[in-house]
């Protein structure tokens, strides 16, 4: 185990709320009704900001979960790496902070979060996927008119860069006639195969609003369409997913199943059934949920099953770049998940993304950096809690 700095002290913690610009998006198979999104939609992204007595600021997201003030004063007047050993992971107590103490650590040892994640450092061309192509369609008064608008979404995908994207279904869970809106999300897999080419990934993601049966005439209707991977089509069920993927395979299409990420609130053993069956060829747990430690673990868990990962993010700008430091780390990460979210007051300038993959930048900690001028306009004296 490695020596590290014992003489720095964390001094102050805070937790701030920011704002994130969120695309304008339609529903996915969970709503009820067609809301028309808000082009001009801000999510809130938690920040948690420490301070050790050498004058090193870390920070990064909060974890799923709120972190109070009552639990971060249990870290003051301690040194970081007593709360994070970057060897052994984070001290459950302080999970709630785990984030910004991979970012203050690598800061204070002057390395990037992914040197001190893994023992290794693979691939810096880590893929990732455009996750903004929701029920849209459904928007507009003629189907005709929805369809445009797919075909629109996926041309802008790929004109921001994409090389892969991911397209949700489950129109008849809700929205549709149950038929009708199986067929609607088959005819725009098709579409979007048409509209860009053979040389870009599609994956769907029905969060479980399929049928087994809906799956099978889903996957029989676009065997043409080279789907790379089917997310959370139905409940997991051990079972069901032994049946298809023997289907799959039956069939001789390459196509992947993905899930995990409504689970990341499970204890790591729920997969251990599906692993052991060989059912599941990607998982998926939120990562900023999970976090780097419970990663660690699952990732390993995974490599062992010959599952890859990819984990889960959803409206959270800093989780996605936390994704792509821990990735880094591992040799059968698959991809990240990109909300395409933005903010002026979060500098991601440092990740540089080519032809639909990210690098990682070699700056210290988690390669983020707050635009301090924008903070102190907006954010400075607006924290929830701090403590020092």
């Amino acid at each position: 185990m490695q020596n590290y700095p014992n003489d720095i002290k964390i001094i102050n913690i805070e937790q701030v709320t920011v704002q994130v610009d969120q695309p304008a998006i339609g529903c996915n198979s969970g709503a009820k009704e067609i809301v028309q999104p808000d082009p001009n939609r801000k999510w809130n992204e938690r920040i948690i900001r420490i301070q050790t007595n050498d004058g090193t600021l870390g920070w990064g997201a909060g974890s799923w979960g709120t972190t109070t003030a009552e639990a971060a004063r249990g870290a003051l007047n301690r040194n970081p790496f007593e709360l994070l050993n970057p060897e052994i992971g984070v001290v459950e107590e302080f999970r709630g902070l785990e984030n910004a103490l991979w970012d203050i650590i690598g800061r204070i040892l002057g390395k990037p979060a992914y040197q001190l994640m893994g023992a290794e450092a693979h691939s810096n061309g880590l893929p990732a996927y455009d996750s903004t192509i929701y029920f849209n369609d459904l928007l507009y008064d003629t189907k005709a008119e929805g369809l445009r608008r797919i075909e629109d979404d996926v041309k802008s995908s790929l004109a921001n860069g994409f090389v892969a994207c991911k397209m949700k279904m489950g129109r008849g869970n809700h929205l549709m006639e149950r038929k009708a809106g199986l067929h609607r999300d088959i005819e725009l897999v098709r579409l979007a195969r048409s509209t860009a080419g053979e040389g870009f990934t599609i994956l769907v993601d029905a969060n479980n609003a399929y049928t087994y049966d809906e799956v099978i005439t889903f996957l029989t209707e676009t065997s043409d369409c080279d789907v790379f991977w089917i997310e959370e089509m139905f409940d997991e069920d051990v079972e069901l997913y032994r049946n298809l993927k023997a289907w799959i395979q039956e069939k001789g299409l390459k196509t992947l199943i993905a899930d995990g990420e409504t689970r990341t609130r499970e204890p790591l053993e729920f997969y251990e059934p599906f692993f052991e069956a060989g059912v599941i060829d990607v998982i998926q747990h939120d990562m900023k949920g999970l976090g780097v430690t419970g990663w660690r673990r699952l990732a390993d868990m995974a490599g062992a099953a010959n599952v890859q990962c990819a984990p889960h993010n959803w409206g959270s700008l800093l989780g996605f770049f936390l994704s792509l430091q821990f990735g880094k780390t591992i040799p059968h990460f698959l991809y990240g998940e990109v909300a395409t979210l933005t903010s002026d007051v979060v500098d991601t300038s440092g990740f540089k993304f080519t032809d639909g993959f990210f690098t990682v930048p070699e700056t210290p900690g988690l390669g983020l950096e707050l635009n301090e001028e924008v903070y102190a306009e907006r954010y400075a004296g607006q924290e929830e809690w701090q403590v020092a």
